[in-house]
């Protein structure tokens, strides 16, 4: 998952680089990065404002309402992107666009994946998959890190908690195994240590219920 998302990243070339990043790091949709524009990456206030998203090459409104928003901006993607933005890998466009073809237009998203991930993935072997996987990969390990639901609805941008719950649910009871795994060889560690016995919860007389 992780490792598969870092040898993408280091084996490709520029543009596909920094779009595999942009995605590994935000959960975004593809076609939402692909519409990004250079006025929309807040250096300053450290933000990425969703606004706009791709569709066959052209440039439209978001998924939804909750697809419009501000994610934030670690600092290893504020210097990735300042480094792509110096490179001679970004052409300046009359559209702002972060990535544009060679004609100074937008990328089909389709074109890229079968033209440039998929051939990459081959060489990677890497099952093949497409750039919504990046998505679903981001949400998995923001879950199985701990990251509350709201939070990886925030990140996602998904309407509902639930919907998320829907798509990504089945992450969770691992995360919660692990975590009481944790913990429970703490306890067990513990009393090892010091001898001391679990204190049993003491007797309430009915009348005191």
């Amino acid at each position: 998952m992780l490792r598969d998302m870092q040898r993408i990243v280091q084996a490709a070339d520029e543009p596909l680089s920094t779009i595999c990043f942009l995605l590994s790091v935000t959960g975004m949709r593809i076609g939402e990065v692909l519409a990004l524009r250079v006025q929309d990456l807040d250096f300053h206030r450290k933000l990425i404002k969703v606004r706009c998203s791709t569709y066959a090459g052209q440039i439209g409104t978001p998924k939804s309402k909750a697809s419009i928003a501000d994610l934030p901006m670690p600092p290893a993607l504020e210097s990735r992107l300042k480094k792509y933005l110096s490179s001679r890998h970004y052409r300046e466009n009359d559209l702002d666009l972060l990535f544009v073809n060679r004609r100074g237009r937008p990328y089909s998203a389709n074109k890229l994946r079968e033209k440039k991930l998929r051939p990459l993935l081959t060489r990677l072997r890497i099952p093949l998959a497409g750039f919504h996987a990046f998505r679903h990969d981001v949400a998995s390990e923001l879950i199985d890190r701990g990251a509350p639901i709201t939070v990886v609805q925030a990140q996602l941008r998904h309407s509902d908690p639930r919907i998320t719950l829907g798509l990504y649910g089945h992450v969770i009871p691992q995360s919660q195994r692990d975590a009481l795994e944790s913990l429970a060889a703490r306890l067990a560690n513990t009393r090892r240590r010091t001898g001391l016995q679990l204190l049993t919860r003491p007797r309430i007389a009915d009348s005191a219920a």
